[in-house]
C-alpha cells in the first residue's frame, strides 16, 4: 500500500469513528434524559415533605391552651401572642408557593427531542462534510449552489469564516462547516485541504449563511421513528439526532445559525 493510500485510510478510519460517536452520543443522551427524570421522581417526596412542615407549628396545643384561660384575665397578650402565631404563619405558607413556584421550570422537561418540522414525515438532503455523511432538512434550506471560486475575501476573521458570495440580492456569509462539526484534532489536516473539499454551498437562514460542503447527495424521506433525536443539547447543539438506516447526522440549521450569529 503507497503512503498515500495508507494516509487516506487512517482519515477515512477517523471519520468513521467520529461518526460512531456521534450515533452512540444519542443513545447517551437518551439514557441521560431518563436518569434524570428517576432522580427527579425520588427527589419529589422530599420536597413536598419540606414543604409541609410550617403547617405543624400552629398545633402546639398546650399553649394555645394556656393563652385560653387567661383571656379575661389578660386579653392584651393574648391579642398579641395570636397575632405573632398569624404573623409567623403567613411567611411559611408564602414560602411554600415560592418553592412551588421555583420547581415549576424543572418539571417543564420536554418528552422528547423531535422538532416541529419532523412531526410528520420530512424530507432531507443529504450533503458531506470532508467526508462526514450529514442530512439537512429541505424545510430549513433555501438553496443549494455551486462553490464559487470568486468569492470575496474578508480580513480580519476566524479561520472557519470563508467570505461574502452574492446570491440573487442576497450577500451570503460563507463558514468552512468542516472547521465547526468536526474535532479539532482534524482541524490541520482540513486546512491542508481546503482546496479539495469545497464543492457546494448549503444556503440557510433566510439567504444569511452558507455552509460550504464537499458535495451533495440524493433526497431522502425520513419519518420520526427512523431517526434517534437528541434530548440533551449541552454539547453539539446544531446535531437534531441521527440516522442509523443512512448512517447520517442531521444538522439542526436554526441552532447552527444562532451559533453563528454569536461570534458574528
Amino acid at each position: 500500500m503507497s503512503e498515500a493510500s495508507k494516509k487516506n485510510t487512517e482519515q477515512d478510519q477517523a471519520i468513521h469513528e467520529y461518526l460512531q460517536s456521534l450515533l452512540s452520543e444519542v443513545a447517551e443522551d437518551e439514557e441521560s434524559f431518563a436518569e434524570a427524570e428517576a432522580a427527579k421522581v425520588e427527589l419529589t417526596p422530599v420536597i413536598k415533605a419540606e414543604v409541609s412542615r410550617p403547617h405543624e407549628e400552629p398545633e402546639k396545643s398546650p399553649s394555645v391552651v394556656g393563652l385560653d384561660q387567661l383571656v379575661a384575665e389578660v386579653p392584651d397578650v393574648l391579642t398579641q401572642t395570636v397575632a405573632e402565631i398569624k404573623t409567623d404563619v403567613q411567611p411559611e405558607i408564602k414560602t411554600e408557593t415560592e418553592v412551588e413556584l421555583q420547581l415549576e421550570p424543572e418539571e417543564e422537561v420536554p418528552e422528547s427531542g423531535v422538532p416541529e418540522w419532523a412531526e410528520s414525515r420530512f424530507q432531507c438532503l443529504l450533503f458531506n462534510v470532508s467526508g462526514l455523511k450529514m442530512a439537512v432538512p429541505l424545510v430549513k434550506l433555501n438553496s443549494v449552489i455551486p462553490w464559487d471560486e470568486n468569492i470575496t475575501e474578508t480580513p480580519n476573521q476566524t479561520d472557519w469564516y470563508l467570505g461574502l458570495v452574492q446570491h440573487l440580492q442576497n450577500q451570503v456569509k460563507v463558514i468552512d462547516t468542516a472547521l465547526l462539526v468536526m474535532p479539532e484534532n482534524r482541524h490541520k489536516v482540513l486546512e491542508n485541504n481546503s482546496e479539495n473539499r469545497l464543492g457546494h454551498i448549503l444556503l440557510v437562514d433566510d439567504y444569511k449563511w452558507g455552509l460550504a460542503c464537499t458535495s451533495i447527495g440524493d433526497v431522502i424521506w425520513l419519518d420520526k421513528d427512523e431517526v434517534k433525536w437528541r434530548k440533551n443539547k449541552s454539547t453539539r447543539a446544531w446535531l437534531s439526532g441521527t440516522s442509523l438506516e443512512h448512517l447520517c447526522a442531521i444538522m439542526d440549521t436554526e441552532v447552527f445559525a444562532k451559533m453563528l450569529t454569536k461570534t458574528d
